[in-house]
């Protein structure tokens, strides 16, 4: 057994191995060993503080978790002052706050681990069994720990592997969790292979961490490939093909001050129409749907109140969008902002081309202290720290948007014409137009939105899909803004950790962001087209497979979600015991 000695320059070591393991584990670096050296790493912090005493420990995953703020989520500080005005005092006292409450989860897993273990050592003196017992627990306390702690901008050891798509595939059977416990697994082998009579231990966890990483690779080559058909859309070997087009208007974020500015307000409905209309025309096959991300065009809806005091629904958008249906022949989803008597809502609608019909969906997780603020009417005062923080309200149940589109198309897109620009302000105008004949065989998709951080949150993912329609044709859509945080690596981070979601579920995921980074990716988390580039105003098309969803699931974590993980736990731990009792370890310490 290696010993430690209570020097802090190995802790010390560990934290920045940890920290800066995970700022490259996960995009926008995905460099797959910075993952494992970060998992390791946490192995070998747990072995030495052992040897240090409960409050010290303490005090060192405290330190853990604001390395862990200060070198991966860097970005947190200038856009908490951003998104809710406050100063920059108040905003670095929440962030290390923040990195307290939410890295608290590190708290959990040491002496959850620590526990467990001693409580094994009270009772049997024997350092080749308390390793071996410690090695066991290390990945099952880890992954417990990213299941209880609640967090803001949730990371998940799993996370870690994102810069390997075949290790990744492993979230289509034990979900993100599973990869985590794994690359936990496989890090930590690594230890014992120093150890002349622990090394079996430490290549049986390298073969199981190989082992997986080869079905996954297996499952990822023998993937589908998705060719693009002359015409959409169409049905092939049981998948629905879709042409997409991801909009990316780069619209600057929408300050308070900005909300009656009709200069700002029309720039961004100008720029978000121009941009569909021009993709429209140059994208083959024409489009079935354009997507639109979140605060393409903030502050307003498309549903009028009757109160014009209390309103913030905008003719020019709603006319808009009714114009950029009519004109592509596509179906649009987008982004708004309407009053109901409880509040506002954030919600993302879908506006049918062929019946002018619209479908929304309301945003159920909203983003503390940018959309709400937490204690609010406890600590009123708290208002006039957060000025620019929203008054927004959750939604209800997860409701999933049905859409239908002919099997043979019956409209394309057409260049505008000048004098259709001044109608685009009535939008009853158009709705005559979005019509179909009604002769056409008609499919039909199902989307499942999830508005910004709502697609990082595996629960709130598997909600969605316990509430959609089964056997039928759907995709996942997680349309972005993140503008406020004004940093290419959250961008990264955020898409990296969404990505996840498409395995977990067999389901295509469409991103749609602000100002980037945009992408869409299929079921087994390949990209279907090259993300935009951040603070870009661009738009790609893409083609958008669109696979049914099973009664139980379109993959093993669908169905049995993290079932597996007891499973596997509590086996490892069985196998342990059993091997204790029938005498296969040896009896020397």
């Amino acid at each position: 057994m290696i010993r430690f000695s209570r020097n802090p320059i190995r802790p010390f070591l560990c934290l920045i191995g940890i920290s800066f393991g995970l700022l490259f584990g996960m995009e926008p670096f995905e460099f797959f060993p910075a993952g494992g050296l970060g998992a390791f790493s946490a192995y070998i912090l747990f072995l030495e503080l052992k040897e240090w005493r409960s409050r010290s420990a303490f005090y060192w995953l405290l330190g853990l978790s604001q390395t862990i703020n200060l070198v991966v989520f860097f970005w947190i500080p200038s856009s908490i002052s951003a998104i809710s005005g406050a100063g920059t005092l108040v905003s670095w006292a929440l962030f290390l706050v923040y990195g307290v409450l939410s890295h608290f989860k590190m708290v959990l897993f040491y002496f959850g681990w620590n526990f467990s273990l001693s409580l094994y050592t009270k009772y049997v003196n024997s350092s080749t069994r308390s390793d071996l017992l410690g090695w066991i627990l290390f990945p099952i306390w880890g992954v417990l720990s990213d299941i209880i702690v609640p967090q803001l901008f949730p990371w998940f050891w799993g996370n870690m592997a994102e810069g390997n798509l075949s290790f990744s595939q492993i979230a289509s059977w034990f979900g993100v969790y599973g990869v985590g416990f794994f690359l936990l697994l496989g890090s930590s082998s690594l230890y014992f292979l120093k150890d002349q009579s622990q090394r079996k231990y430490g290549i049986v966890g390298i073969l199981i961490f190989g082992f997986l990483w080869t079905l996954g690779g297996f499952r990822l080559y023998s993937a589908p490939d998705y060719s693009v058909p002359s015409s959409t859309p169409i049905i092939e070997n049981g998948v629905l093909k879709l042409s997409g087009i991801l909009i990316q208007p780069n619209t600057s974020p929408g300050k308070r001050e900005l909300a009656e500015n009709p200069e700002f307000v029309g720039q961004t409905i100008s720029t978000s129409l121009e941009l569909g209309l021009r993709s429209s025309l140059e994208t083959s096959p024409p489009p079935d749907l354009l997507f639109l991300p979140e605060s393409a065009v903030p502050f307003h809806g498309t549903i009028p109140n009757e109160n014009p005091n209390q309103s913030v629904y905008s003719s020019t958008y709603h006319g808009a969008l009714m114009y950029l249906a009519y004109k592509t022949g596509a179906d649009i989803l987008y982004n708004e902002l309407n009053q109901f008597p409880e509040g506002l809502k954030n919600q993302v609608t879908l506006l049918s081309s062929s019946n002018g019909e619209v479908i929304r969906y309301d945003k159920r997780r909203l983003l503390a202290f940018g959309e709400y603020l937490p204690f609010e009417s406890v600590f009123p005062f708290l208002r006039k720290l957060f000025k620019e923080t929203s008054f927004y309200i959750t939604g209800g149940e997860p409701k999933p948007l049905i859409g239908t589109r002919a099997l043979r198309r019956e409209k394309f897109p057409s260049l505008p014409l000048e004098e259709e620009t001044p109608l685009i302000q009535n939008p009853d105008h158009f709705r005559p137009y979005l019509t179909s004949s009604g002769k056409e065989e008609v499919v039909s998709y199902q989307i499942l939105p999830l508005i910004c951080y709502e697609a990082m949150f595996p629960a709130l993912v598997t909600d969605s899909v316990s509430y959609a329609e089964k056997d039928k044709y759907t995709f996942f859509v997680n349309p972005t803004n993140d503008s406020w945080f004004s940093s290419e690596v959250e961008a990264w981070q955020h898409g990296g950790a969404v990505r996840f979601r498409a395995i977990e579920f067999g389901l295509t995921m469409v991103r749609p962001a602000v100002n980037g980074i945009s992408f869409a990716v299929d079921p087994f988390g390949r990209s279907l087209n090259h993300p935009t580039k951040y603070s870009e105003k661009d738009t790609r098309s893409f083609l958008l497979p669109a696979t049914k969803l099973e009664p139980n699931g379109n993959t093993l974590y669908s169905k049995w979600r993290n079932i597996p993980f007891y499973f596997y736990s509590i086996l490892a731990l069985a196998l342990f015991f059993l091997a204790e009792k029938t005498g296969v370890f040896k009896t020397k310490n």
